[in-house]
C-alpha cells in the first residue's frame, strides 16, 4: 500500500510517498481503507520533532491521525462496525491507503456527510466542542471571547458557542474577518488594528487559541468566577488566582461518543468545517507547508482514494 513516512525528523522535505507492508490489526482495531485525510497542526509539529518528549514515536513513522474510509476488515472483539461501514475518527498513520484505528476512537459517518468533511472534523472538532461544551459550559446569555476565532478549532468553537445561545467575540484579521461575518459571530475585532482589551472587558469566558502574549493580556478580561481556556500552552495558575477566575489548559480526549456528536452537528447544518484545498496524497509535503505557514485559511484535506 502506499504511506507518506519519515525516517527522521525535520521539514516536509522529510515526507516520503512509498510502498509499505500490509497492516496486520489487533483484536480491537478495525482496518479501514482511507479515502481522505486530514492535515492538522499536530502532523507537522510531529514531523518536526516538537513534541518528541511527551509524544516518543518509532521510525519509520507513517504520517497523520485525522481519517475518514471504509472498513476493510475488523478486529474479532469489534462490536459496532460491519465491513463497508463508512467511518471517520483518529488513527496514527492517516496519511496512507489503509490504517488501523481503535475502534474506542472512530465513528460511524451520517449519510450526509462527504469523505472530505469527515476528515476534516477529528482532531479540531472535539477539541472545540470539549473547550465550549466541557470548560466554558457555553449558555445563552453568556459572552465568550475568542482568540483565533477562524482558525480550524477556533471555527468549530465559534459555531458551536453560537449554537449553545451564547454571544461570540472573535479575534481575526485580513479575509478572516469576511468568513466569521458569514458565520454571524457577533462581534469581531481585528487585532492588527486595534487592541482586544480596549473594546472588551468582564467576559464570562475567553478561548485562546494564540497563546504567548494573546493570553498573557487575557486574564484581566473575565469576571471573576469566569473561566478562561487555552489549548496552546499551560496556564499561570498565579494570575488566575489573583484575578478569582478558573483557568484550563485543554488537551482533547479521543472518544467515539464526541465523534457521533460533531458529525450530527454537521448533518444537521448546524457546524460547517472550513475546507481550503483538497490535494492528492502525493502532495504531503505541500500540504504540511501549507499548514505550517498558514498559507491557507482553512482546513487541507489529502485525497487518498
Amino acid at each position: 500500500m502506499k504511506a507518506i513516512r519519515i525516517y527522521q525528523y525535520g521539514n516536509a522535505g522529510n515526507l516520503r510517498l512509498e510502498d509499505v507492508p500490509p497492516l496486520s490489526i489487533s483484536d480491537y482495531q478495525i482496518l479501514v481503507r482511507v479515502h481522505d485525510a486530514g492535515v492538522n497542526p499536530i502532523d507537522w509539529k510531529i514531523r518536526e520533532g516538537y513534541l518528541q518528549k511527551v509524544m516518543p514515536v518509532s521510525f519509520p513513522l507513517t504520517i497523520g491521525q485525522d481519517f475518514a474510509g471504509e472498513v476493510a476488515e475488523r478486529g474479532k472483539n469489534v462490536k459496532r462496525f460491519e465491513i463497508g461501514e463508512r467511518v471517520f475518527g483518529f488513527t496514527q498513520g492517516a496519511y496512507a491507503e489503509y490504517a488501523a484505528a481503535t475502534e474506542s476512537t472512530v465513528a460511524a459517518m451520517p449519510e450526509l456527510i462527504n469523505f472530505a468533511t469527515a476528515a476534516a472534523l477529528p482532531t479540531a472538532g472535539l477539541t472545540a466542542l470539549q473547550v465550549i461544551r466541557d470548560v466554558v459550559h457555553a449558555l445563552s446569555g453568556m459572552t465568550i471571547l475568542i482568540h483565533g476565532a477562524a482558525g480550524g478549532v477556533g471555527s468549530f468553537a465559534s459555531q458551536i458557542a453560537k449554537n449553545y445561545g451564547a454571544k461570540v467575540i472573535g479575534t481575526a484579521s485580513g479575509d478572516d474577518i469576511e468568513y466569521l461575518k458569514s458565520l454571524r459571530i457577533d462581534d469581531i475585532i481585528d487585532y492588527k488594528r486595534e487592541r482586544f482589551e480596549d473594546r472588551v472587558s468582564g467576559l464570562d469566558a475567553v478561548v485562546d487559541l494564540v497563546g504567548g502574549e494573546t493570553l498573557a493580556r487575557s486574564y484581566p478580561l473575565v469576571k471573576r468566577g469566569g473561566v478562561l481556556v487555552t489549548t496552546v500552552q499551560p496556564i499561570d495558575a498565579s494570575v488566575a488566582n489573583r484575578a478569582g477566575i478558573r483557568a484550563v489548559h485543554l488537551v482533547m480526549k479521543r472518544n467515539a461518543a464526541d465523534l457521533a456528536e460533531i458529525a450530527a452537528l454537521v448533518a444537521k447544518g448546524v457546524l460547517q468545517p472550513r475546507i481550503a484545498r483538497t490535494m492528492p496524497l502525493g502532495e504531503a509535503r505541500n500540504a504540511q507547508d501549507l499548514s505550517e505557514t498558514g498559507r491557507t485559511h482553512g482546513k487541507v484535506i489529502l485525497k487518498v482514494a
